[in-house]
């Protein structure tokens, strides 16, 4: 691989290079309907219950490497947050049951998590061992793909912290945890960039990252643009 120093750190070159799938996710239906007003409590809800159902795959998917970097970075589930937000009192579904609104926690969907990650970032099929010790060059390049997809969600709870001051007028009887992560935790962000790039320092750690990042654009994508019925 080659040397550090030959490359932008990776911080800026997935911002530079993901800047068209980060305007693609801003500019669905469902986003466009949040920020300008248009889509009520109710649509709301489904919304952050589609985001939900992303994390729980996700977060599945990636539970060897969330437990690989923990020392590094550690990853904070979104799903406690999510579940705060859909089923806080005083919001249009806080009568309904929290699995009526999410669907079931058991993943429908056929792929395997190991041939997923391989789909997602292009890394090995040849297993979802994780070594964190970074002896396993196949677990290493599927913890490459993971750090670009951890960019962008680490990336959207910052974006979060401008979404959430809207939401607190537009829905003021719900907490708004989930789009408020950022506001917990100041430097956060600075620091996040300072562990990718430690962890990204040359051309192929990097292109993998970025294929896990423009791949993670395009699932945020999916779920945001269906605003639902309620707008």
């Amino acid at each position: 691989m080659d040397g550090a120093a030959a490359h932008l750190p990776a911080h800026r070159l997935l911002r530079e290079r993901t800047r068209a799938a980060h305007d693609a996710a801003e500019a669905t239906a469902g986003m466009q309907a949040l920020m300008s007003g248009a889509m009520d409590d109710a649509g709301y809800a489904e919304l952050l219950a589609a985001q939900r159902r992303l994390f729980r795959e996700w977060e599945g998917e990636r539970a060897a490497a969330i437990a690989a970097i923990a020392t590094v970075w550690p990853y904070e589930s979104r799903i406690p947050a999510l579940d705060n937000d859909i089923a806080a009192p005083g919001g249009v579904l806080a009568g309904a049951t929290l699995g009526a609104i999410t669907g079931p926690e058991t993943a429908t969907d056929p792929v395997a998590p190991c041939e997923k990650m391989s789909r997602a970032g292009r890394a090995p099929t040849g297993g979802c061992g994780v070594d964190a010790g970074g002896g396993d060059d196949a677990a290493a390049e599927v913890v490459a793909v993971f750090w670009g997809e951890l960019y962008v969600i680490e990336g959207s709870a910052l974006g979060g912290q401008v979404i959430v001051r809207h939401l607190r007028q537009r829905f003021p009887a719900r907490p708004h945890h989930y789009y408020g992560l950022g506001e917990h935790a100041p430097g956060r962000w600075r620091r996040f960039q300072d562990a990718l790039d430690r962890a990204l320092p040359d051309t192929a750690s990097q292109q993998l990252a970025l294929a896990g990042a423009q791949r993670m654009f395009a699932r945020f994508q999916r779920t945001l643009q269906d605003p639902g019925h309620h707008v």
